[in-house]
């Protein structure tokens, strides 16, 4: 039976269904007080015609029972909008061992705490290496331990075994997480590889390779060489450094806090006197105005990104960081003032987990001031200072 505005009347067993046409003029013409009206070609969409409004709702099964969501008053078009967007959030997920890997790897990166440089990595290998795996189910790839074994093998011939291992390292995370929810899954088939555990790099910098180290820097502007003196001295990596802000560096108490690091691990360090002197009159006389302490100069009210000067003859701040744990071990810090002072977990061991690193700052100054004499005996500071031509800042 047809009402008006095209709103029919259906008869089923022993209940009758009113349904509305999918357009705005339908709905605006359904006559108040006439109850709830089925839109069609929308599941679970309902209209509700009341004494002076209409609202919508919408209404469906989830796993056997009937669920029920106002979506209030507001346009077809916004209605229907609003319906798929909360269906999407109460339908049943698909069993996790039919949902695709790229499904399965952009869960992860939204589930996990992960660095951004870390997601980063894992974006870029999802989309370079694994594209052709991307729609492939986990289920599928569960079972497929021979397509593993050659995907590594191509990945290692075409792009070195340290590329290969951290492809499949990730594709195993990936799978060993969603796993943990879907155990019928297959074994992570990467048991079919033996991954490489690679070797340390060996970069850390002989006196010889320091010296041409620094007669590079010296030719760089003042901004630059304060950030290569500030890598040399504190041993962090390039991206803590970028992103300091002059309310980390507390010139007064002789530390630093590195707010960016890796593994969302922030920590803080005593500055050797020698940066604390070269960061003020830094500071005072040549950075420029900023909340940075190394300002972008193409950007304004940003950092410096993607420090890189090998073209000046300047190796990566990665190597300095390998020298500084070597001159550590050199003036014979512990393992865990080594830690401390590089902003390495101190995961590992229980006793290890009880220590409070904030509470042994001072205690790392003196090891801190031995590191830069170090550097300034062996790149000859004093002496140039003595004939003003020392690390001016």
């Amino acid at each position: 039976m047809t009402l008006p505005g095209g709103g029919q009347v259906r008869q089923g067993s022993g209940s009758a269904k009113k349904i509305v046409a999918a357009t705005q003029a339908a709905i605006d013409a359904l006559p108040y007080r006439s109850g709830d009206w089925s839109v069609a070609g929308i599941p679970g969409l309902i209209v509700r015609c009341g004494a002076r409004t209409k609202s919508f709702r919408l209404q469906r099964r989830v796993r056997g029972k009937l669920i029920s969501r106002t979506l209030g008053e507001m346009s077809l078009a916004q209605a229907r909008r609003a319906a798929m967007q909360e269906w999407a959030r109460l339908k049943p997920r698909a069993r996790q061992a039919r949902i695709t890997l790229v499904e399965a790897w952009q869960a992860y990166l939204e589930e996990r705490p992960l660095a951004s440089k870390t997601r980063a990595l894992y974006v870029y290998n999802l989309e370079r290496y694994l594209r052709d795996w991307q729609q492939r189910s986990l289920e599928e790839i569960g079972h497929d331990r021979a397509g593993v074994r050659a995907l590594y093998y191509r990945l290692a011939n075409q792009h070195g075994i340290a590329l290969a291992a951290q492809v499949l390292r990730m594709l195993a995370a990936v799978y060993r997480y969603h796993r943990r929810v879907a155990p019928e899954l297959p074994e992570c088939p990467t048991v079919a590889v033996d991954l490489p555990s690679l070797k340390p790099r060996d970069w850390a910098l002989s006196a010889e390779q320091l010296r041409c180290w620094w007669e590079a820097v010296e030719r760089l502007g003042p901004v630059k060489r304060m950030w290569w003196l500030t890598c040399l001295l504190t041993g962090a990596r390039r991206g803590s450094i970028e992103a300091l802000r002059w309310d980390d560096v507390d010139l007064a108490r002789r530390v630093i806090h590195f707010r960016v690091a890796k593994g969302n691990r922030p920590y803080t360090v005593p500055a050797p006197d020698r940066l604390v002197r070269w960061l003020a009159q830094y500071r005072q006389a040549e950075a420029p105005p900023s909340e940075w302490v190394f300002p972008s100069p193409y950007r304004a009210h940003r950092h410096l990104t993607n420090v890189r000067d090998d073209k000046r003859g300047v190796v990566s701040a990665h190597h300095l960081r390998h020298t500084y744990r070597t001159v550590l071990a050199e003036l014979g810090a512990t393992p865990d003032q080594a830690r401390l002072l590089m902003g390495h977990s101190l995961s590992g061991d229980v006793s290890r987990g009880y220590i409070t690193a904030p509470l042994l700052v001072e205690s790392l100054r003196p090891l801190a001031n031995a590191v830069a004499e170090h550097y300034a005996r062996l790149l000859g500071w004093d002496a140039q200072a003595a004939g003003q031509q020392g690390p001016t800042t």
